[in-house]
């Protein structure tokens, strides 16, 4: 018998299996190209584009619990050691390679490039950050000693330190078997987001100021125990734990869903989809939209939630077939790749776009973009697919004899 509404629980891991959701891989290709391209300063007119990330991080933490509550369902219990296998064999092979190649892009900067020779002394802190899945954590009490080849690992330790204890706590609130235990870890994770989202609106007015071209950092490397509780708050743990949540309320929903139901997710689609964009127009352009602790800008967060439980539930809907298009399905596969690579291929141009404007500036970006596009896409096809291949044929999920339906209904 599985553990589930039987047991009269709060979290019910009984119903419809996770499946395949294209428009979740359309989303993933579409918008990573829209990260690539804001680095490459081709599109950093939209200035609120880092709330792509923050989607990232919501879709990581509904997946990821998702998949957890279907294996719950398959065995009655979760198999940690299988769990950290896989994540392990996805995520390590591509990230230590380029973490070793950005190193010797590092070593070779700070030996030839005269620019680069102030970094000499701490050269060695930001790959051993990386490496050990703790870069916005040094980013946030040693900000100065980071600069920034690596920098797009900070969102990448974030999702592994999830990876790492939220299966812990899921298994232990699951084996409890008491209704006590699911709301306690429910309330446990209202009140982590509430915490977070509230620290960054509380000390964002002691570390940024609106100036007239969009948010300036009045002192981005301050040193305070102010500063660095806003640059902890600012990485955005809160988002996956809201993805968590949101998995929980999906199980929740009475199946089949009635057209009331599918009345509300469409419109809550609706509003998600206008606060996710309006931010990317106008984060760091308005009063209020401020990067990271402006108040509509927590709104928006909260926004993203419907947005997906859309794409989820209404795989049928125009956005969602648009976004399940197979090339952007393609792209959404390499996507892990192209964030990796993008930018240390881009690192090299954005030092000869220093000072450069007009075509010749949106030349260079459009060219590093594709090539950093290009080097996820060799990632994909020579490193990770064939340890996705060792993942999925010997740590194999197990399957719900049970299930009928890879789509919810």
């Amino acid at each position: 018998m599985s553990v589930g509404v039987t047991d009269n629980r709060l979290i019910n891991v009984d119903g419809p299996k996770l499946g395949h959701i294209p428009a979740f891989d359309g989303f993933r290709g579409l918008f990573v190209l829209q990260v690539v391209l804001y680095h490459a300063l081709v599109t950093d007119f939209l200035r609120g584009s880092p709330i792509i990330i923050d989607w990232f991080f919501v879709a990581s933490g509904f997946l990821i619990t998702t998949l957890l509550m279907d294996e719950r369902k398959a065995t009655e219990t979760n198999d940690l050691r299988r769990f950290y296998q896989r994540r392990a064999l996805r995520l390590f092979p591509a990230m230590y390679l380029m973490i070793f190649v950005s190193t010797l892009m590092i070593i070779f900067a700070i030996n030839f490039v005269p620019a680069a020779q102030e970094q000499l002394h701490t050269w060695w802190i930001e790959p051993l950050a990386a490496a050990t899945y703790c870069y916005y954590i040094v980013a946030a009490f040693m900000p100065g000693t980071l600069d920034g080849v690596l920098g797009h690992t900070w969102s990448l330790t974030v999702e592994e330190q999830f990876y790492f204890i939220w299966p812990l706590i899921f298994f232990a609130a699951m084996r409890l078997k008491r209704r006590s235990s699911d709301l306690k870890l429910i309330i446990g994770s209202v009140i982590f987001i509430v915490v977070v989202m509230s620290t960054r609106v509380i000390f964002q007015s002691e570390i940024v100021i609106l100036g007239p071209d969009g948010v300036t950092f009045a002192d981005e490397n301050d040193p305070t125990w102010q500063g660095i509780v806003y640059r902890l708050a600012s990485a955005r743990p809160d988002m996956i734990v809201y993805g968590c949540l949101l998995a929980f309320f999906v199980r929740s929903i009475p199946r089949p869903i009635t057209a009331q139901w599918r009345r509300w997710i469409a419109i809550g689609g609706v509003i998600g989809w206008i606060g996710f964009l309006g931010f990317m127009v106008l984060g760091d352009r308005a009063p209020g939209f401020e990067l990271f602790g402006g108040p509509m800008y927590q709104v928006c967060l909260l926004l993203l939630a419907p947005l997906i439980l859309d794409l989820y539930l209404r795989q049928e809907s125009l956005i969602s077939r648009g976004l399940a298009h197979r090339h952007l399905q393609w792209l959404g596969q390499r996507s892990y790749g192209i964030y990796l690579w993008h930018i240390p291929v881009l690192y090299p141009f954005l030092a000869l776009m220093d000072g450069v404007y007009g075509p010749r500036r949106l030349v260079l970006g459009l060219i590093a973009s594709a090539l950093g596009v290009l080097a996820g896409i060799a990632s994909y096809r020579f490193i990770e697919q064939p340890f996705l291949r060792i993942k999925d044929t010997r740590y194999k999920r197990p399957q719900d004899p049970q299930s009928t339906s890879p789509t919810p209904t």
